[in-house]
């Protein structure tokens, strides 16, 4: 190991840990591959085929209440929606027989079972896949063609009841037509017959024909009335149809609560509700035939009593309710034998559909069963595997384990042997005379030769820094003296400070006064700007006076001679108060200008809102510099009339001879002067215009200024 190289070393770790790994995944590939097969069956297959069944057995389910149109409030429209309903029902039926008669479904359909329940079946299927065949059997040999039957017999019977229900009211309106006519009847045949009152044969006749009113209300006597007969058959036919509608009603109710009870050939039970429906609509005939006797009694006494008067009126009225009291009869016979049909059927049908229910049941408790093997086969497949892939994930732990604490080793040991050294030369007495011994190839070798030079080089260091440190120690009384310099210009800065400080409140009242300078320098330059109008006419007309007045005043200019040169003398005394006052005008400047600065400062750090007062602290910092520069050039102009007033006055002294001279020079420049006044004055005139303008900025400037110098 000691001539391999860290890389190397890591190397074969990785590639021990994938040789590891790999034979881990294959293990636990194998064992995954059988349960990966059990899991796929069982959630994919059984649970697909479940679900398809379940779909079945619902539309399954439904069938029996999608034929209760064909009873309940029957109709064309009804029955031909039912049917529609039905066949809907019948292809999502036949569609999940596919589904589970399908390739993919193999394998389930090989599954024995044992039913339960009558099964559509026969008793000996013993897989899935027959008992499906055999459902499939049942619905194309019986449920579709029964349901073609059911609904034929369904119009068959809305026909009849519509007919039944057309025929009764014209019954009632042929009875009260016929009993319209009793009396005619009674008369004629007294007439006939010759019945006189208080005649055994009056009082039998009289009986029959007069039941119900006065003198004829007792029962024996109404038992004898035929008018009180044939109403009570009309109410007896009437109750007869209300009392199978209820009865249908009620039972079509009970039916939609389950199915009809099987024996175990999957027939109806003997006691059982389909054979009480068959019997009630038998009793409903019984019935019907014992009501259309009595109505043949009764009818024919009356026959006997018309046929004898031989009156047109009362016979025809006793043909017509006869008619179609015998017509109610026969529809009410063919209504119960619909009805009956009808009920037979739709019991056929129960039957039927119980037989599929119990298929389906079959079908659906061996896939439950099927379903529980695989899902109990799953978890016990997946705890074996789960210890299977603990007991290799410990193996291969193991290993990686003990490979990994090798290389360590090999690792660590020169790495152990470096940091010793490092530790004694660190906490020891610092002998930098240590070497490590390079017995390793590898990059630990390589470092631990690396290491010994550090070592050396270290050592050279430390001898160059003890030559360094005298030199360092010098240059540091150096800095400490220059230290001490320091400080005390620093105190000195700050006396400065102070005193910049006083400057600053000493300038904000400069700035006001100048505000109110600049103030009243506007106003006066106003009142100039209108003088100035006033003196343009005036100058004009001065002029022409002054060429007038010109040879006197040369006259007067030899006398004034003198006292031009005691002025020149004052004006050079003036001149130098002038460079002090230039002097202050530009410390003025030079303090605006640094509260301009200020102002800058102070506005940007306001943001938006001073924005404003940063524009005008510009202005007011150009116009500190304009102060400065116009005082710079006012001083060199000083200096410049300091020496033009020495050489003045002895230009003046040989001006008094060369006077004469310019006296007709002057006579010439006056009167080109009267020529350019005019322009002149016009120029002076926009000049002091654009200096009132300039006096209001310098005004609104250093209102701004003094504000802002305030808020510094």
């Amino acid at each position: 190991m000691k001539g391999l190289t860290i890389s190397r070393k890591l190397l074969l770790i990785f590639l021990v840990n994938v040789i590891v790994i790999g034979a881990i995944a294959a293990i636990v590939f194998q064992s995954f591959q059988g349960l990966s097969d059990s899991i796929t069956y069982g959630s994919s297959t059984v649970g697909n085929y479940k679900a398809d069944l379940d779909e079945l057995r619902s539309e399954q389910s439904r069938l029996e209440a999608l034929t209760q149109p064909f009873y309940l409030n029957v109709t064309p429209e009804s029955v031909k929606e039912a049917k529609y309903t039905l066949g809907l029902a019948l292809e999502t039926i036949d569609q999940s027989m596919g589904k589970l008669l399908g390739a993919e479904y193999e394998s389930v359909r090989n599954l024995a079972i044992q039913p339960a329940e009558g099964s559509a079946a026969s008793s000996h299927s013993m897989i899935m896949g027959e008992e499906l065949k055999a459902i499939q059997s049942v619905l194309d040999e019986s449920i579709a063609p029964m349901i073609d039957s059911m609904a034929s017999s369904a119009l068959k019977q809305a026909v009849n009841e519509g007919k039944l229900s057309a025929s009764l009211p014209d019954v009632a309106v042929a009875f009260g037509d016929f009993r319209a006519v009793r009396k005619r009847l009674i008369f004629l045949y007294r007439r006939k017959a010759g019945l006189v009152t208080g005649m055994p044969e009056y009082e039998k006749f009289m009986a029959a024909m007069m039941g119900g009113e006065k003198g004829h209300q007792t029962a024996s006597t109404l038992d004898e009335n035929l008018f009180y007969q044939l109403e009570k058959h009309i109410g007896e036919l009437n109750a007869l149809l209300a009392e199978q509608g209820d009865d249908r009603s009620k039972r079509m109710v009970a039916a939609v609560g389950g199915v009809q009870s099987l024996d175990k050939s999957g027939n109806a039970e003997k006691d059982s509700p389909v054979d009480t429906a068959l019997g009630r609509f038998d009793q409903f005939l019984l019935e019907h035939q014992a009501l259309r006797a009595r109505y043949v009694t009764t009818k024919n006494q009356f026959r006997d009593y018309v046929t004898s008067i031989n009156n047109v009126q009362v016979s025809s009225a006793y043909k017509t309710f006869d008619r179609r009291t015998l017509k109610a009869f026969k529809a009410m016979e063919s209504h119960i034998k619909s009805s009956k049909r009808s009920e037979n059927l739709s019991d056929q049908f129960a039957i039927l559909n119980a037989k599929l229910s119990g298929g389906l049941a079959d079908l659906n408790r061996t896939i439950e069963a099927e379903r529980q093997r695989v899902s109990e086969g799953i978890l016990s497949d997946g705890q074996d595997f789960l210890q299977v892939l603990i007991g290799l994930a410990v193996i291969g732990a193991l290993i990686s384990l003990m490979i990994g604490l090798f290389v360590k080793r090999s690792i660590t040991r020169p790495v152990d042997e470096l940091v010793k050294v490092a530790k004694d030369i660190a906490q020891g007495e610092g002998d930098l005379t240590k070497r490590l011994s390079v017995s390793e190839t590898g990059e630990l070798g390589q470092l631990s030769g690396w290491f010994n030079s550090f070592l050396q080089r270290l050592s050279d260091l430390i001898v160059e820094i003890k030559d360094f440190a005298g030199n360092i120690e010098h240059a540091s009384q150096e800095i400490a003296s220059g230290n001490k310099d320091l400080s005390e210009r620093t105190h000195r800065q700050s006396a400065a400070l102070q005193e910049t400080a006083s400057s600053m409140e000493q300038m904000n009242s400069i700035i006001q006064n100048s505000a109110e300078d600049a103030k009243k320098a506007f106003e006066r330059t106003q009142d100039s700007q209108g003088t100035v109008d006033d003196s343009r006419s005036n100058l004009l007309t001065a002029v022409q006076e002054t060429i007038d007045s010109n040879q006197e005043m040369l006259t007067n200019v030899l006398q004034t001679n003198v006292k031009v040169v005691d002025g020149m003398a004052d004006i050079s005394a003036n001149s130098e108060k002038m460079a002090g006052i230039v002097t202050l005008m530009n410390d003025i400047a030079f303090q605006t200008n640094l509260l301009a600065l200020n102002a800058s400062i102070e506005a940007a750090r306001a943001g938006e809102h001073g924005k404003g007062f940063a524009v005008v602290a510009t202005e007011v910092r150009k116009l500190a510099s304009r102060s400065a520069k116009a005082s710079e050039e006012i001083g060199e102009l000083v200096e410049t009339n300091l020496a033009s007033v020495g050489a003045g006055q002895v230009l003046v002294q040989e001006g008094g001879r060369e006077l004469e001279e310019r006296r007709v020079a002057v006579d010439s420049m006056l009167s080109s002067l009267q020529e350019s006044s005019t322009s002149n004055l016009t120029h002076i005139r926009n000049a002091f215009r654009e200096l009132a303008e300039v006096m209001e900025n310098i005004k609104t400037a250093s209102e701004e200024q003094a504000k802002g110098v305030s808020e510094v």
